[in-house]
């Protein structure tokens, strides 16, 4: 409901519409994701496995070589 505000000599919020899009936060764009485009969800999880494997595996190296 828009109810604009009316003081007798302006009107405020006359032309105000309200948002029309849903707010989508992370999650929701992930399960998407996930649900939709199964392809680029499994290629975007196995690139976040693999370079936390690498940060894990070079700081393993770093304190057993050094």
């Amino acid at each position: 409901m828009n109810i604009p505000y009316n003081n007798g000599k302006v009107e405020i919020g006359k032309y105000y519409q309200k948002d029309s899009r849903p707010y989508m936060d992370a999650d929701a764009i992930l399960l998407q994701t996930a649900l939709i485009d199964c392809d680029a969800y499994r290629k975007r999880y196995l690139s976040e496995v693999m370079y936390v494997f690498l940060v894990v595996m070079t700081l393993f190296g770093y304190f057993l070589f050094s």
